[in-house]
């Protein structure tokens, strides 16, 4: 029975060693990654298309912004900034955040990367009252002119802040809350 055991032991070791022969090639093999043929990611931004859309005074930014904000507009509270060329033509419209029904945060960190990102010249700041109230509170006020003294540092321009409701917007530029 010795004999039978020993024979059977080399067995296995002779199978072991031929298996451990197809494991390494099977290591050399191994499945290719995502990793092996991109080493660093690139964003670039590039213009899709032309830009089309003017906007000249807060009305037409109102009328502009309107359906993007049409089905939240009495849900919660959205930023959204408006990047436009140096001749006030949409290049990019930038969600900022979403919040509750009575607020939301801003980061203005973001709105300014973006805004030199892109390349952009000037940036309107729009956000929405779910309530339906157009007045701006304290906070509202005090985040556009934040907002104002940080992209005039950078060369950018704040052109306006508005809020917008189902009943009209406010602009916080035209009656010189900012």
């Amino acid at each position: 029975m010795k004999a039978k055991n020993e024979k059977s032991v080399c067995c296995k070791m002779e199978t072991t060693a031929a298996n451990h022969q197809k494991c390494s090639t099977i290591r050399k093999a191994r499945i290719s990654t995502f990793k092996d043929y991109v080493g660093e990611l690139t964003v670039i931004y590039r213009r899709t298309a032309k830009p089309t859309v003017d906007i000249r005074c807060a009305q037409d930014a109102y009328e502009w912004l309107y359906p993007y904000f049409d089905q939240i507009m009495d849900e919660h509270e959205e930023v959204k900034v408006i990047h436009l060329n140096r001749i006030n033509q949409v290049v990019n419209l930038h969600h900022v955040s979403m919040g509750s029904d009575s607020g939301t945060v801003v980061c203005i960190k973001n709105i300014i990367r973006n805004a030199l990102l892109i390349k952009t010249s000037g940036i309107i700041l729009a956000h929405n009252h779910p309530s339906g109230n157009l007045r701006p509170s304290k906070p509202d006020i005090q985040t556009s002119l934040r907002l104002k003294v940080v992209a005039e540092l950078l060369g950018l321009q704040l052109i306006d802040s508005i809020i917008l409701t189902r009943e009209g917007y406010y602009s916080l530029c035209e009656n010189d809350d900012i």
